[in-house]
């Protein structure tokens, strides 16, 4: 029973509640009147005021006295136009961020990707350079036999070993005080405002486009002029994404190399943009304005100090040919002349570029020379009728094409021949058979010089001497050309050179070879030595001259790379001064002159700067060590002489002593002389340091040490 009563009361609440809350909610809405200002003791109550004057309701209802402060209006009311004025400017920042993110990747894309750019810039290239430290880097990477790094440690090793044998046995290392302070790196480059790689106006844009062609677009003849003219004019008032991808990223790094060598204003926006869009994702459907944008990015890289790097892009572009198909004759029989000629172009540009990045960054070549078929290379044939007239290069400018790729085969065979594929060192290679491939690759090369490349085609010192500034832009071929040539001489005489040295620096496991070997290799490195100081004259002009034919024709990092091989040859030349049976004071001249030129086309490149004051430190150092061999050899013939007059002088007097009648004869102990064999040890040599210890000659100045000692010095690295 109390549980229905219960139960009977609660319906009856329940109801209750239902109805009045039906009943507010049917009431209809009044909007309460708000207040300009309240009366103070509604607002120190925190009551609702109607604002009537001169005494509100609640004031007239409680009895209380009612006053209004003289403020005048209501704070929140001035602070009105501040908040409207916000909101519109919220409203377009919102507008204006939106108009950006259709115009150009996001913002946490572009900050990832530039994070990704410095680190990587800041590592293959940087960690490179560890092979000049004090103490040298162990994981600067692979580098084969046909690199600088190889070379320059077969020259540390011959260079230890002569400091050993002409300082009597030290080691210079033991006498190198603290090393200094790391080398700073050289400034990240210059970074404009985010917005500053949205595309440009149409004058400025076309503006950029034939700076380019005037410059780095001359000796790359994969790209015509009027189709990249044309992608310009399809850009309508959508921008960037008007394009594809692909196209985009030509653009960008068109305007980065344009840029690059205005000086302007930093290319760096434009670099980062083609980067970006130069992923996997934009190569997957590959294209040519892809494998474009690709060469250009690896050139670009190269002559802005980040060469390392360049190896990822040459790989895309390699992977992207063999996607066309270029590389094929059989892909090229339904196509139009004007594509037959760009693609074929296209294929030898990146053929070139493997030969040139496998000699420099010492790899594997990808692209093996079964796989480059000579018929493609009758579409680059400027004479051949029925030509396009729509690719707009001359013949010059084809007849020079043609010649690189032919100079570049013997790059290539160079590297299969001498260094192994650089798979193999050279020092196990037997000196004669060394001695023979280098002699078949510089017939090679002369046969080349004959035959395919007129004598025009090569200018000297004393010719650029005379030119004016213009004559150096009407001659870019032929100086290009003189450039290529010389990188190839290098490498063909760099490998017997160092081989040479080692063997006379008295470097172990050194196989046995006859007298004809070696004085047939000294022969063929005199001829070298007259090739190598002719190219010193040579650049050495280019830089009096006009320095920045190096940047605007993308030279430069083949320039600064020949100069640091320069600079170990120069070196080992001069340690084989007394084979040679040359002068060692005019190849130590040499030397000085190549590191000089070293760092003057470097610049701030750091593995230049490194390089440079490495091999300066070892030519002090062996200087050092030369200079007190002479002087204890010019010791030891002094004394030596004196012994034998002292020897002469005693016997005749023994013999005029022998006819006086005998006398006691005193020889006083202040008076005693040092024995001879004191000073006539081992066969009569003289033992200047048989009383000296070890750190006895430490910091003397004796081994030429006084110089403070960088971080990279020499002293260290074997």
């Amino acid at each position: 029973m109390p549980s229905i009563v219960f139960t009977c009361l609660d319906e009856a609440s329940t109801k209750t509640k239902t109805t009045t809350t039906m009943d507010r909610t049917d009431r209809p809405l009044t909007k309460r009147l708000r207040a300009s200002l309240a009366c103070n003791g509604c607002r120190q109550t925190k009551s609702k005021c109607d604002g009537a004057r001169p005494i509100c309701e609640r004031c007239t209802r409680n009895g209380a006295s009612c006053v209004y402060s003289q403020s005048g209006q209501d704070k929140r009311m001035q602070r009105q136009d501040e908040r409207r004025a916000n909101l519109a400017l919220m409203s377009r920042v919102k507008e204006l961020e939106a108009k950006l993110a259709a115009l150009s990747p996001s913002c946490d894309e572009i900050h990832v990707d530039k994070a990704s750019v410095t680190n990587s810039e800041g590592s293959a290239d940087a960690i490179a350079t560890g092979l000049f430290d004090h103490p040298p880097a162990n994981d600067t990477g692979y580098f084969g036999s046909s690199s600088n790094h190889a070379f320059f440690f077969s020259l540390s090793t011959s260079i230890e070993n002569v400091s050993r044998r002409d300082g009597l046995g030290q080691e210079p290392a033991r006498h190198m005080p603290p090393p200094d302070p790391p080398l700073a790196l050289a400034p990240p480059p210059m970074t404009d405002r985010p917005g500053d790689d949205s595309f440009p106006e149409l004058k400025v844009a076309v503006a950029w486009v034939m700076r380019f062609f005037h410059t780095v677009g001359a000796v790359v003849i994969y790209l015509d002029e009027s189709d990249i003219l044309a992608e310009i004019d399809a850009i309508g008032p959508r921008g960037w994404q008007s394009r594809s991808p692909s196209s985009q990223a030509l653009l960008s790094i068109i305007f980065a190399h344009a840029l690059n060598t205005l000086e302007e204003r930093s290319p760096e926006p434009f670099y980062r943009r083609a980067l970006s869009l130069l992923d996997d994702k934009a190569v997957h459907n590959p294209t040519i304005c892809a494998l474009q944008a690709l060469l250009l990015t690896s050139r670009f890289q190269q002559n802005t100090q980040r060469s390392m790097e360049s190896w990822a892009p040459h790989y895309l572009a390699v992977r992207v040919s063999y996607q066309l198909g270029i590389h094929a004759p059989a892909s090229y029989k339904h196509l139009s002349i004007h594509d037959k000629e760009l693609r074929s172009r296209l294929w030898y540009a990146v053929v070139n570029q493997d030969r040139i990045l496998t000699a420099s960054l010492a790899r594997p070549c990808l692209i093996p020379l079964q796989h480059v078929q000579g018929e493609i290379s009758d579409f680059l044939d400027a004479a051949r009728p029925g030509k396009s007239t729509e690719m707009n290069c001359s013949e010059e400018s084809v007849a020079f094409f043609r010649r690189n790729i032919s100079l570049h085969q013997i790059l290539g065979a160079t590297v299969d021949s001498i260094y192994s594929s650089n798979i193999n060192m050279t020092s196990r290679l037997p000196l004669g058979d060394l001695l023979a491939k280098t002699m078949d690759l510089v017939w090679k090369l002369d046969e080349w010089r004959q035959n395919k490349a007129p004598a025009e085609a090569f200018v000297s010192a004393v010719d650029m001497g005379q030119w004016p500034a213009e004559a150096f832009q009407t001659q870019r071929f032929n100086i290009v050309t003189t450039i290529f040539f010389s990188r190839t001489q290098m490498l063909i005489h760099g490998g017997l050179l160092m081989r040479v040295l080692e063997r006379v620096s008295g470097t172990p496991d050194q196989d046995a070879s006859s007298t004809a070997v070696h004085d047939a290799s000294l022969s063929l490195l005199r001829n070298y030595l007259r090739d190598l100081q002719q190219w010193l004259s040579f650049i050495e002009v280019i830089l009096n001259h006009e320095r920045s034919f190096l940047t605007c024709n993308a030279v430069w990092w083949t320039s600064n790379y020949m100069m640091v091989s320069t600079c170990i040859h120069a070196f080992a030349f001069w340690l084989l001064a007394d084979e040679m049976r040359s002068s060692s004071l005019e190849l130590e001249q040499f030397l000085r002159s190549a590191l000089d030129t070293l760092k003057r086309v470097g610049g701030s490149s750091i593995m230049s700067r490194k390089a440079h004051r490495c091999m300066e430190r070892y030519l002090h150092c062996l200087k050092s060590i030369r200079a007190s061999g002479t002087d204890c050899a010019s010791v030891h013939s002094s004394v030596a002489m004196s012994d034998q007059t002292e020897g002469a002088a005693a016997a005749a007097v023994a013999a005029a002593a022998a006819a006086l009648p005998p006398m006691p004869v005193v020889t006083p102990q202040w008076n005693a002389g040092v024995a001879p064999e004191v000073f006539a040890t081992g066969g009569g040599q003289m033992d200047v340091f048989g009383g000296m210890g070890q750190v006895d000659l430490m910091y003397t100045g004796f081994l030429g040490m006084e110089q403070a000692i960088s971080d990279y010095d020499a002293a260290g690295f074997v």
